[in-house]
């Protein structure tokens, strides 16, 4: 939601509040986090949170990968809970946002500390994924301009 907005300079509408505090958990570190555990018989048996950074608020996410571009700041507005409901109506994928819409209304923290300690894992700071993006954008908007 946010990428096409900051990309045309315009407004974009985030689910909930914009500026309640978000866990966002790396796909790499999903990733390493579960090769991890499944070679450790001290994984079996419980459940692990991957290695996750401090919450940040969307509005915080999507200023650092504006700072990070070198785009101006984007203009972020809160979406209603019913225009996500009610889009799910007919767009499968807002109706799968819709249902994970909770983690928006209110603080969502995950707590990762067990998983670090346990197994000596730690997050990747959101830069690194944030630079990711930032390239396959680049990168998709170089093909598609050829």
């Amino acid at each position: 939601m946010l990428l096409p907005a900051i990309a045309k300079g315009r407004t974009a509408y985030a689910p909930g509040n914009p500026d309640l505090p978000h866990s966002f958990t790396y796909t790499g570190d999903m990733a390493r986090t579960m090769v991890t555990l499944a070679a450790d018989d001290r994984a079996y048996g419980h459940a692990w949170h991957a290695p996750t950074p401090p919450a940040v608020t969307i509005r915080d996410l999507a200023n650092r990968y504006t700072d990070l571009t070198g785009q101006p700041r984007l203009k972020l507005r809160a979406l209603p809970r019913f225009a996500m409901r009610t889009a799910g109506l007919v767009v499968p994928m807002a109706r799968e946002m819709a249902e994970m819409d909770y983690q928006f209304y209110a603080p969502f923290h995950l707590d990762s500390t067990q998983t670090e300690e346990t197994f000596g894992l730690k997050p990747t700071d959101l830069d690194v994924p944030l630079t990711e993006i930032a390239t396959s954008v680049n990168a998709t908007l170089a093909r598609r301009m050829n």
